[in-house]
């Protein structure tokens, strides 16, 4: 019994230390510039889905400005012609914004699944190399995880987190550059509660 249990606290020891050797850190660079080499193959679609990015922060932008003049210009003023010139190019923003919200998600998905394929057939070509007795000396569920559900989860990068990440930061920023030519007081406001709601989310994340 007592050499039974020395046993499995051996094999989990070892299991562990193989589990933080594969983890390893938690922003590496040098794997992401690895990662972000697989995308040189669709150059194409990589410009396009950063060029949809750049264009729905410019559009959620040009929204409330535009919706702000029709409000305060024209239906307050009760300037038909105008509010129709207005309400059309606000409609043509709206479409516009549609059109490449789908350029967007489309080009994303298909550069990330089309990355997923290319990462599988290197890595199958790579284990095709291996020796008979690494396979032996390996779990299959250890091998399967990492050839499905590991590059699906690396490679999901390009579907959605990488863009998101641009996104998102674009908007923010070009959403402040408005917020100042608009009122750089009333923005200053508003930047003011920012370092409150940061340090709320660094407590919130660490609870």
């Amino acid at each position: 019994m007592f050499i039974k249990r020395k046993f499995l606290n051996i094999r989990m020891s070892k299991h562990s230390t193989e589990n933080k050797k594969v983890t390893g850190k938690v922003y590496d660079y040098k794997l992401f510039a690895r990662l972000m080499s697989f995308a040189k193959t669709y150059r194409v679609q990589f410009v396009v889905a950063v060029l949809s990015v750049i264009l729905l922060a410019l559009f959620a932008a040009i929204r409330p400005v535009l919706l702000q003049q029709i409000i305060d210009d024209y239906i307050t003023n009760k300037n038909a012609k105008q509010l129709l010139v207005f309400v059309i190019i606000m409609l043509s923003v709206l479409v516009f914004e549609v059109i490449f919200q789908f350029f967007f998600i489309y080009f994303a998905n298909w550069l990330g699944q089309n990355i997923i394929k290319d990462m599988r057939t290197q890595l199958f070509k790579h284990l095709l190399h291996f020796k008979m007795q690494y396979f032996n000396n390996s779990s299959v569920g250890k091998l399967v995880t990492r050839v499905v559900s590991d590059i699906e989860t690396i490679a999901s990068v390009f579907g959605q987190g990488l863009f998101m990440i641009i996104s998102d930061l674009l908007k923010m920023f070009v959403i402040a550059i408005v917020m100042i030519w608009m009122n750089w007081k009333l923005a200053l406001i508003v930047f003011s509660i920012l370092p409150i709601l940061i340090f709320a989310t660094k407590i919130f994340q660490k609870a």
